[in-house]
């Protein structure tokens, strides 16, 4: 689910397509867009960079994978779906110099988001030796709370 660095990445995406396929769109009317369309209510674009996606993103896009999955989802009759849903959690992936770090806190709350959610199981990503200790640890806490 990236949503440490998906915040500033989501950002670089309207401040980039705006001068592109959306060139009569502002970047606000870009993230307004996205968010409409896909259904995000997240931080306004000055502040997105800084905030990152938030623990309720995993959650709603958990929910969503989850359903999606969903024996009530499946197309052929007599079928049982046996996908399992493991979101990404992103631990320390780097971002620039003002924008969002990974904190204790959010690898905790994006956990039990993910989990809560009906996630199957999860996915620290993105590289090892790019994880603080201190974040590994709050991703292990909320795991075995």
């Amino acid at each position: 689910m990236y949503n440490n660095c998906g915040g500033p990445r989501l950002a670089s995406y309207a401040n980039s397509v705006c001068r592109t396929i959306f060139g009569d769109f502002s970047p606000e009317d870009v993230l307004g867009l996205t968010y409409k369309v896909q259904n995000y209510q997240e931080a306004n674009l000055p502040e997105l960079s800084r905030k990152g996606l938030s623990a309720d993103y995993v959650e709603r896009e958990t929910r969503r994978a989850v359903a999606a999955v969903s024996p009530e989802s499946e197309p052929a009759a007599g079928t049982r779906n046996t996908t399992s849903i493991w979101p990404g959690i992103d631990i320390d992936i780097p971002t620039g110099r003002e924008e969002k770090k990974t904190e204790p806190p959010d690898v905790r709350d994006a956990v039990r988001a993910a989990l809560g959610a009906g996630a199957n199981g999860l996915i620290l990503s993105r590289k090892y030796s790019e994880m603080r200790l201190a974040n590994l640890r709050a991703a292990g806490e909320a795991f075995r709370a």
